[in-house]
């Protein structure tokens, strides 16, 4: 018996490694068919796995004001990351109870990623008790064909507990910009709001543009390389008479884009973007590698979807740049067209409340059980009604004001569906949001350390 044991052992350690070869050969087939886009799937509500030393995670909220790194592990899908960077985040949305989060996949190592992205953003939602304004506002800005950040619902467990429900945010880096734009070599910067700046010249110093305008890509070129096209685009938007500005600036900036962008905020009802009451705000700007030409690119949308009536020329006569645009006949034809286009593409099979309401019942239930959030169940469900009122009034005022101010732009279609919008008591057309915020502080350092990928069941 103990010999027949003997012959067969061999047999049962070959079967034995060839199944443990097998599994693992599956395993890694699951983790490689895992991308970016399945990540920000926004069909999906996503579960990520924080494991973080309890010390640093106290530590983190007690000084969410710094920007200090703490290592930890990441799981997503089975998938498990390893010496991750974890900081606070954000300015006015800062927070010791319920923190935004960024993670930094090559802060612990030199050219670490994960699914192709260098870092990943957490957005606590503070500012925004419905929770849902900036996913749908993303989702809006990409079908209507703006390059926008990608971004999903996610529960956030902290070592095994429930720390609430997070956005995960796409970080508008070089990445980014190469998915996005097919340029990863351009320069980047992330506009800093620090006071009202409606785009007029500021001079010819060089320093009066760096502390609006923070590098995020090529940060080692030249001050000169870096801010001397910013100052001559300012200076063309300002300067050039009004019969050469179309050409003129258009060497240096991408005016469609521009105009495509600010259409789809007045749709949005944006209070807080590139043409807010309170001067430009949330957003970066792209330089092309080649054409040398700039583009905004949007970013943090908690003040979209703001109020069904938000007049859809706020802001634009303190604008110097929007302002002397639709001064010129063409750009303003092509401005008309585009907010048409915005509403066509909002309402079209009713895509905007039936979004607000698929986000609405993808997350209700973990909204109600976030322990951590800042406003109570009643003050969210208050604050959907309104997004949702928005989503069914808004298209039809945006498409009133376009007949009445721009005229013979109007969709026949949309003319004959539209219902006029209604007054409601107590509203006022003139009411403002809080004032604006800037999403990042940021501070980013590498030490080289290798950042581990493990998949688990």
């Amino acid at each position: 018996m103990t010999l027949m044991s003997d012959l067969h052992a061999p047999s049962r350690v070959i079967r034995a490694a060839c199944l443990l070869a097998f599994l693992l050969l599956l395993r890694a087939g699951s983790v490689g068919a895992q991308t970016a886009s399945t990540l920000f799937d926004d069909r999906v509500l996503h579960t990520l796995q924080i494991a973080i030393h309890s010390r640093d995670w106290d530590r983190l909220r007690s000084t969410y004001l710094e920007n200090d790194y703490y290592p930890a592990d990441l799981t997503w899908n089975g998938i498990r990351v390893t010496n991750v960077g974890v900081r606070s985040r954000g300015r006015t949305s800062r927070s010791g109870v319920k923190p935004g989060l960024e993670i930094d996949f090559a802060h612990y190592s030199t050219g670490g990623q994960f699914l192709g992205l260098q870092a990943l953003v957490l957005d606590n939602m503070l500012l925004d008790k419905s929770m849902i304004r900036e996913r749908v506002a993303m989702a809006f800005l990409r079908r209507f064909g703006v390059p926008a950040p990608r971004e999903s619902f996610a529960t956030l467990f902290i070592n095994g507990q429930y720390a609430g429900l997070y956005a995960m945010v796409e970080e508008v880096d070089s990445g980014f910009a190469q998915r996005a734009l097919g340029d990863a070599n351009g320069a980047l910067f992330e506009y800093r709001w620090l006071r009202p700046y409606y785009g007029e010249y500021l001079g010819d110093d060089l320093d009066l543009y760096r502390p609006l305008f923070e590098p995020r890509a090529r940060e080692y070129d030249s001050v000169f390389n870096l801010y001397d096209p910013i100052r001559e685009l300012f200076r063309a938007i300002n300067d050039t008479p009004a019969g050469s500005f179309r050409d003129a600036v258009g060497l240096r900036l991408d005016l469609a884009a521009m105009l495509r962008l600010v259409a789809a905020d007045v749709l949005l009802a944006e209070a807080d973007g590139i043409v807010s009451f309170a001067g430009m705000n949330n957003f970066y700007l792209h330089r092309h590698s080649t054409t040398q030409r700039h583009q905004f690119l949007p970013w943090d949308k908690d003040f979209a979807l703001f109020q069904w009536n938000y007049q859809i020329t706020d802001g634009t006569s303190q604008h110097a740049l929007i302002r002397r645009a639709l001064e010129d006949p063409e750009l303003r034809s092509l401005y008309a067209g585009f907010l048409v286009e915005a509403v066509e593409s909002a309402t079209d099979a009713g895509w905007l409340e039936q979004e607000v309401q698929r986000a609405y019942e993808q997350i209700r239930e973990a909204v109600l059980a976030d322990p951590v959030k800042p406003y109570t169940n009643e003050e969210f469900e208050a604050e959907v009604a309104v997004v949702i009122d928005l989503a069914r009034r808004r298209p039809a005022f945006v498409l009133s004001e376009v007949q009445r101010l721009f005229g013979g732009r109007e969709s026949r279609t949309l003319r004959a569906q539209a219902d006029p919008p209604r007054q409601v008591e107590g509203e006022s057309r003139g009411r403002r949001p809080p004032l604006p915020q800037c999403r990042r502080c940021e501070s980013r350092t590498t030490i080289d350390a290798p950042v581990q990928f493990e998949a688990r069941q």
